[in-house]
């Protein structure tokens, strides 16, 4: 997947005239890491970033780390060159995270590992207030250290990025049938290998009118992954077609209280929600209001 850092390097790259294979032989790493630094499927290690960057700058002097951060354009300008278009609208988490923080998430692989695996979250449903639902997720690092995350309840399915980083397990995805996001943040687990996380998902209902909701969710391990995509993706689409209601009386009162704090039971008395949502109807959201100014008459001599 092509991101802003691999666009940039190329366009480096050719402004300094300078081959893969040769920039490989600069830096000290094999060429095809250089070409996977291009083509955007892997992101350089905080140290290899430092390393890359030090030997662009000694053919081009001021460059610094900060630099990466311009994207295309900015790099563009700052070698005299021409920024030629996109070759792929097709964007990772460099489009919308520092690369600073990316080479930090990628440098702790070995912490991301430790969420990898089979989960089932366990969070207040929108759509049938009283009951809980169960999406099915599996994560894996990919080489870099980024973490692919996929999501499917019933036939409906989110792809995306998971980050761990500042003890926290942050994740975007999207719905690829409909666009719709999904967000995460998650507490992490430091130095063992993670069994169960909580935290916040934030979505959109699938009504009329995309309604915002929030919720708190518990992910819990339920299987580890076998190393082959396909067999851990089928997997995950088996999981998936579960029925994934469970009525809030057969969720332990301890987890149920854990979700629901003070809001569920007191707010379905009251007819009201039990999750966070703001709705079309309560919504402020509005445009400039429309002013009548009167008729303009005109005089024609």
């Amino acid at each position: 997947m092509a991101t802003v850092f691999s666009d940039g390097l190329e366009l480096v790259l050719k402004a300094l005239s300078i081959s893969r294979g040769q920039f490989a032989a600069d830096v000290g790493v094999d060429k095809s890491l250089v070409s996977r630094w291009c083509s955007g499927s892997v992101t350089p290690s905080a140290h290899n970033l430092a390393r890359l960057t030090t030997r662009i700058a000694e053919r081009h002097r001021g460059f610094t780390l900060h630099d990466w951060d311009a994207g295309v354009v900015g790099l563009a300008a700052k070698f005299g060159v021409v920024a030629a278009p996109a070759a792929s609208s097709a964007r990772g988490f460099a489009d919308w995270v520092p690369l600073p923080m990316l080479a930090e998430s990628a440098a702790i692989r070995a912490h991301g590992a430790s969420y990898e695996g089979f989960w089932r979250t366990t969070r207040p449903s929108s759509e049938a207030p009283g009951q809980f639902i169960h999406d099915h997720i599996v994560l894996r690092c990919s080489d870099d250290g980024r973490m692919s995350f996929r999501l499917g309840v019933m036939d409906i399915r989110y792809v995306g990025w998971a980050m761990p980083l500042q003890n926290k397990l942050f994740g975007v995805a999207t719905d690829v049938t409909t666009g719709t996001f999904v967000f995460s943040i998650f507490n992490g687990v430091v130095r063992q290998r993670a069994e169960v996380v909580d935290g916040l998902i934030m979505t959109c209902m699938r009504d009329a009118s995309g309604t915002p909701i929030a919720s708190k969710c518990l992910l819990e391990r339920v299987g580890d992954l076998t190393g082959d995509v396909a067999d851990d993706d089928a997997q995950l689409d088996l999981l998936a077609a579960a029925y994934p209601l469970t009525p809030a009386a057969a969720i332990p009162g301890y987890l149920r209280n854990h979700l629901w704090d003070d809001v569920g039971p007191t707010a379905l008395a009251a007819g009201g929600d039990t999750i966070l949502m703001m709705s079309l109807a309560r919504s402020m959201s509005r445009g400039a209001a429309y002013e009548h100014r009167g008729t303009i008459t005109v005089e024609i001599p």
